[in-house]
């Protein structure tokens, strides 16, 4: 199979983030990844997006946008986060340690620890002044 790409670019708001999802899994879904891909990448995606929803566009992403774009090649499957909100890195965060009992956790930094769990790797990256981050599923 040669290489796939797809694009959907949705406004920033909550309302549209299970439209991101369901983009990302009927993309999954027809490169033939599997149910258990297809799961950890609609959680993944949902997992980002919510977090740029919330906290990069304060909830008031009317005017702002959030691309996604899934490659498929080479036993690959990439999905690129883009959005316009104030540049963050939120692979610098330090990570939660899941070693704390639950009463001594400190709120914050789970769900971006989730998502690398799932993926093979998370990249951050800045493009033309946007945040771009790079969720990569190596297929075996």
């Amino acid at each position: 199979m040669g290489a796939k790409q797809r694009r959907m670019s949705v406004t920033g708001i909550i309302d549209n983030v299970r439209s991101a999802c369901d983009f990302v899994v009927d993309f999954v879904n027809d490169v033939s990844l599997g149910d258990d891909i297809a799961f950890q990448s609609e959680l993944a995606v949902e997992e980002i997006c919510t977090n740029i929803v919330e906290h990069g566009y304060q909830y008031n992403g009317s005017d702002k946008k959030i691309d996604i774009v899934c490659i498929y090649s080479d036993h690959r499957l990439e999905i690129r986060i883009i959005d316009e909100a104030p540049l963050f890195n939120p692979l610098e965060m330090e990570e939660p340690d899941p070693e704390t009992s639950l009463f001594d956790r400190v709120d914050g930094g789970w769900g971006v620890y989730f998502v690398k769990q799932y993926m093979t790797s998370v990249t951050y990256e800045v493009i033309d002044n946007h945040n771009n981050l790079v969720l990569t599923k190596q297929i075996s």
